[in-house]
Formats: C-alpha cells, structure tokens, sequence
C-alpha cells in the first residue's frame, strides 16, 4: 500500500530518487512478490519523449531481453522490465553500497592518494567474474551471443559494504543512444578516456575491448590517474599510437608483477593481450596468492566502513573496524613517492564524458562487434583517423602572453595574492563551556574558544583537540576545503568524581590455576548422508582423495615452460581429470575436447574417476587413453598412457542419496569458522569436486552449483600430499526455487 511519501508505479511503490540524466530517472523503489514480504529495488524509469522513439523502444527492449539472461554474482541482475501507463522502465537489484569512482573519491579525502594494491587486483578480479561471465553467453540454440559491456569504468562498479562488486549497465549503453536527434543515424556514444585502440579507430569490437578497459581501471586505481589525459582528440590519438606512461613511473610502490599485468592488458594490438577476462582475472588472482593471501572480500568491508562510518552510523549500521586495520590504513595516508618520468599535463575536457562518432560504413562493425544478440539493431560509427606521423608542434601564442605580462604589470601582480586568499580556509572553533583551549595539528593556540583561525590551506584533515580544566578531552579529525568556512562545536563532558581511596586489602591467599580445558571435539562427519538435510560436513583430514597413491598419471613440468596437454578422445569426456601444480598452489580441472595451456607449473597429474564410483550404469573403458603433453620448442612431446582407475573407497568422500531425479537442486560449499586447508603452505581449499553419473564437476567456494536430474553424489577435494590437512567446509543444500525449463 502506499503512502503520501511515495509514488505508485504498477505493482511498485517509488520511494525516493536516486539520480536523474539525460535517458532516465533512478527511484529506489520496493514491491511484495508476495503478502507480507517486501523487497526493496532499483527502478530505471525512461524519460517520456524517449518513449515517442521506435528505434529507441526497439533497441531497449531487445537488449533488456539480453541483459535480464545475465545472472551472476558480479553483475546487478536485472529482473524486469516493460511499460508502465507509456512509462518504459528496468527493474533491477539494489547494491547497497556506492559505485568504485566514488570510494576512490572518498579515499582521497582521507588522504589515501590510490588504493593498496591488494584491493586494487581483487575488484578488477572481481569484476573480470562478471565481464568473462557475459562474453561466454550462448542463446537458446547455443549460438555466442558476443556481448561486450563497452562502458567499463568506475562509475559502472559498485562495491557493496559487504565486499561484493557488481557491474550494471550491460548493453544499455547502446539502447541509451537511440533517442536524441544526434544519434539518429545509428551512432554510438562512451567514456572515451576508457576506449581501447579499436575503439578510438572505429574497428570490430570484441571481449578484449573490455579487457582494455579494464586495464584501465586497474592502472587508474593503482596510480591515481588516467593513462590518457588531455582533450578528446588528443586523447584519442595517444590511445591508438599506445602513449602512455608505465604504471610504476608514477607510483614506483606498484610491485613489478602487477605493472606486468596491467601492461599486458593494455597492450595496443589486441593479439597482444589477455585473450579472456578470465585469463587477466588469473593472473590477478595468481598476484594475490603469492603476495597477499590472507586477502578475502572481508577486507574490502572493512575500507567501506572505514570510508563510509558516518552514513552508516546515521542509517542505524554501526561499524565494527578493528584498531590494527586502521592503523594499517594510516600506512596508506603516505604521499606518493614523485614519479620517475614528468607526467603529462592534465587538460581532460571531462575523461567521463559521453562522446559520440557518426557515419562510418556498415561494414565498420562486422558481425559480432557489439554488445547485443543475434539478430540485434545494427549500430554503425565512425572515429577520427589517425597515423603515426607526430603531431605538429604547437606555436607559442606570443600575443597572449605580452598581454597577461602587461596586465599583470598594471596591477602590481595583485590578482595573485587575492586568488592566494580566496583559496585560504577558515575554522571557527566553539565550546560548550566557553575558554577552552585549542591544539591544531598538535600545537597548541594563544586562542580560547570560541576561537577563529584563518589563512588555513584546503584540501587537507585538521587533528582538533579541545580542552578545558575539569572536563573530558575532545578530539576529531575535520576534512576542510580551499576557500571554506568551517565551523565545529565541541560540547565538553565533565570528568566523573574521583572514587574515594579504599584502606589496602589484605592480599589475597594464592588460588590455583585451574586446569586448561580442552575444547571438545566436534562429532566425525559422516562419510553417507540423505536428503532431506538443509547442510552436510566434509574433514578435510579424511574426505580427500591423495593423487600420489591412488593411481593417478604424474607428469614432471618445468615452471618456465609453456605447454600444451591434450587427451585422446573426443567431445566430453566424464571421470577423466588433470590436478596441477605451482608455487601459487593446485588447480583440478576435467578435460574436455579443446587442449589445455599450462603454464608456471611444477607437476601434471591426469586420472579416471571408474563409472562405478560416479554411480554411473555405463561400462567403463577397456582401452587406455594417451596423453600428450608438448611444450613450446621442444622438439618430442611427453605422451603416457592413463589406463589404471583410481582407487579411493567411500570413506575418502562424502556420498549424498536420496534425491529426487525429477527436481534440481543447488550446492555451496563454504568454509567454517575452523577452515578447511591443504598442502605444506596450510592455503585454504578454494576448489572441491562433484561426482556425479554425468562426470565430475569442479565447484569454486561460495558459490552455488545446480545440480540436476540426480538420485546421489558425492564430494571430496584432491591433494598430492597428506600431511597438512585439517579443518572443515560446510555444504549448503537446497531444492532449486526456479526448477528446469521442460524442453521441447
């Protein structure tokens, strides 16, 4: 029901507006799917004259139609859309929390210039999840959908307070371009400080233009600026000749490994870069493992709240920061170190304007180069062309300076010194009893309150101390701008009377201590369990399957070689498996009908999980299976023959029964307050496999695995060594709430 504070809008109630643009207004909106629960969403409601547009409508209908198929945890799903009394709108999830450009704002307000790399690698990470997830679409027939976001940026990244970090805006950026009379002939606009080579020249887009982009996402969060700064075609000409200063130039703090990264993926050829999200996403990940590995998604809260304290303690959300993560965060408040190299001058119109390019012949874009469906509105354009002649040296304007020297001669230079005073910062201190004393930065003032000092510099945190005989110490941090006056009130409490002095107490007789109690020890996880059951434990003491005495194939590689492995056999191929080894830790996987590429790896081992311990009736394979592992130059590849079966009974795994065939259900794995480890380094279990009829399925931590048409299965996780176990992962299971489409 709704309220004289809000709005009614079809089966929504529009409670307060967000924001507002040129396309559309952003409400913040809630609705009750059904009586007696409410949801709270986020409603993108189109202006009306856009509506008048039947290129605009059809453009927008068929990439929500696109953008409502995307469902990860990386990307603000969007759950409905359509028209309301000729109102055209989205209905998507709200993100508690606020877009990447702004926590970067926000964390220069505290004087922290970039983000820790650590941070910096795991939101890119996070959000290649997203972007991979939405480049390896298929539609209903199986055909790629060739999406590309084309508008990665940080204003299009928002990180929640509960660490998550999510993308918006798939596909709408070219709907958005279809209702004003510049865009008419079909053209396209975007954030051209963050377009990549083919971009800027107007060429076939692809999922390595996101990969670009988000390079420099990665390079801004890292150095604190943009790698092409200046006027838009000037821009746009040092981005495609690749012109732009290494990230450790201006930040020599960025460690090597990660400058590498960013560089890869900002290569000018796209053949040159990472050719997935999900291999710049790895390398990340790989950063993060060998340098920050007690990193997790709880880290980024805690910057959030930090950041964020004070609306949070308005909204009734008190914040929990530990002292040793803001003193860690007081590391953080360094200047940077000067850059090795000048950087350029920044003369940007706006790096986050929308800019659009017309008229390019149809063939510009072939098919596949935008971010849209078969089928989908074709959207042509056309960019400047640019060589690799340089550019002309621009001519001194002599004029001009001859006449900003004759006026600043008529002044007396007077202008300086009152733009120099209107910059200064003005604080005005007063207390609640008056004559208290004032200490600024540490150094205490001649001033009592109420006091005002003047001639501050701006864009800087002031340390206040208020202090007065008889009365409890006051102190705040105040952030103060060029030019602002400031006020700040300081009501001070009165110290507690002292406590009268009690007579000495005769000392006590010596107790004791009492004996240590051991904690008990929880129950052994069963090795069966039955549904129904809403959780099941694995012991990772117990439940894992030892690769190195269970028959599995053992490869020797060598870290600085690049190979190519492939399995005889075609199409999928269920039970057969690969487990590698490297510095960072171990990775399992299933083989399928493309080669794998492995690189920086110490051991290879591949295997056969028998049908008879997938539950699967099928015959199992008489014949061996050759595998062949070739590295780059060498002139014989490595080939073995896997025939042996493992061999790890029931009690290595924790089996499942009891499920319907006719229903699906969902599967998390998580880790518990005494976590699940593995290997001689004791690094938590980020992988688990499923056994199933079907074949096995490698499944990451939290995240949910559906599983269908199945009566049992069973789960363990693979190791090569047997001495480093302990801890426990708890499995989350439910019966999926949307069950499978019948087909046809």
């Amino acid at each position: 029901m709704s309220t004289p504070d809000t709005i009614k809008f079809g089966k929504y109630e529009l409670l307060d507006r967000i924001a507002a643009g040129g396309m559309a207004e952003i409400f913040r909106a809630r609705y009750e799917p059904a009586p007696g629960v409410t949801k709270q969403v986020v409603i993108k409601r189109i202006l009306p004259h856009y509506a008048e547009n039947k290129a605009f409508i059809g453009m927008f209908t068929n990439e929500a139609k696109i953008v409502m198929g995307l469902s990860h945890g990386n990307i603000a799903q969007v759950f409905d859309f359509g028209a309301i009394d000729g109102d055209y709108f989205l209905a998507m999830e709200l993100v508690d929390g606020h877009p990447l450009s702004k926590v970067v704002k926000r964390a220069r307000t505290f004087g922290i210039p970039v983000l820790p790399p650590e941070f910096a690698a795991f939101i890119c990470a996070e959000m290649l999840k997203g972007l991979h997830y939405a480049h390896a679409r298929l539609d209903d027939q199986g055909r790629p959908l060739k999406i590309v976001h084309r508008d990665v940026s940080p204003q299009n990244v928002l990180i929640s307070y509960e660490g998550q970090v999510k993308l918006v805006d798939f596909g709408i950026a070219k709907a958005r371009n279809a209702g004003s009379e510049e865009t008419a002939a079909n053209a396209v606009k975007g954030k051209y400080a963050y377009f990549s080579p083919e971009q800027a020249k107007a060429k076939e887009l692809d999922a390595r233009t996101d990969v670009f982009a988000a390079g420099i996402v990665l390079y801004e969060l890292l150095t604190g600026q943009l790698p092409f700064q200046g006027r838009l075609m000037d821009v746009l000409a040092r981005i495609v000749r690749g012109q732009f200063q290494k990230p450790r130039e201006l930040n020599p703090r960025i460690p090597p490994d990660l400058e590498r990264i960013v560089l890869k993926a900002m290569a000018l050829e796209k053949s040159d870069r990472y050719q997935t999200g999900e291999a710049f996403q790895q390398d990340l990940n790989r950063f993060l493992s060998n340098n920050h590995p007690e990193f997790t998604a709880s880290s980024l809260t805690l910057l959030l709240q930090l950041l964020f304290e004070e609306e949070l303690v308005k909204e009734g959300k008190p914040t929990k920061i530990p002292p040793e993560f803001i003193e860690r965060a007081a590391k953080w408040k360094e200047p940077l170190p000067p850059p090795m190299t000048p950087g350029a001058k920044d003369e940007s119109e706006d790096p986050t304007e929308m800019v659009a390019m017309h008229d390019v012949p149809a063939a510009a874009l072939a098919p596949g180069a935008g971010a849209v469906a078969p089928n989908a509105p074709r959207i042509t354009f056309n960019a400047p062309k640019f060589d690799d002649a340089p550019a002309p040296k621009p001519k001194f304007p002599w004029a001009k300076a001859v006449g900003l020297l004759l006026a600043a001669a008529i002044v007396g230079f007077g202008a300086v010194s009152l733009f120099q005073r209107m910059r200064e910062a003005t604080l005005e201190v007063n207390s609640t009893p008056a004559g208290a004393e004032v200490v600024l930065d540490g150094k205490a003032l001649s001033q009592r309150t109420p006091a005002r000092i003047t001639g501050l510099a701006g864009n800087r945190t002031l340390k206040l101390e208020v202090l007065l005989a008889g009365h409890q110490p006051w102190k705040n941090e105040v952030p103060i701008k060029p030019g602002q006056l400031l006020q700040v009130d300081a009501k001070l409490e009165l110290l507690p009377p002292p406590e009268p002095v009690k007579p000495p107490e005769p000392p006590p007789e010596p107790v004791k201590p009492p004996e240590p109690v051991k904690p008990p020890e929880p129950p052994p996880a069963p090795d069966i369990v039955s549904w129904p059951l809403k959780s099941f434990e694995l012991d990772a003491a117990r439940h894992h399957l030892d690769l190195s005495t269970s028959g599995a194939i053992a490869v020797p590689l060598e870290p600085n070689k690049t190979y190519r492995v492939t399995l005889q056999g075609k199409g999928p191929q269920p039970g057969w498996g690969f487990y590698v080894l490297s510095d960072g830790g171990a990775l399992p996987g299933t083989f399928g009908a493309d080669p794998l590429q492995i690189k920086s790896a110490s051991k290879l081992f591949a295997f056969h999980v028998p049908n008879s311990i997938l539950g699967s009736t099928d015959k199992d394979e008489t014949k061996p299976r050759i595998l062949t592992v070739a590295a780059e130059g060498a002139k014989r590849p490595i080939t073995r023959a896997v025939s042996e079966k493992l061999t790890f009974p029931a009690s290595q795994r924790v089996t499942v029964t009891g499920l319907e065939p006719s229903k699906d259900y969902e599967l998390t794995p998580r880790q518990t307050t005494n976590p699940a480890v593995a290997r001689e380094k004791g690094l938590p279990i980020a992988l688990v496999v499923i056994g199933t009829p079907a074949g096995l399925i490698i499944a990451p931590i939290n995240e949910v695995t559906k599983l269908e048409g199945l009566a049992s299965f069973w789960v363990t996780y693979l190791d090569d060594q047997t001495d480093a176990e302990s801890g426990r992962l708890v499995f989350e299971l439910r019966e999926a709430k949307v069950p499978r489409k019948k087909k046809k």
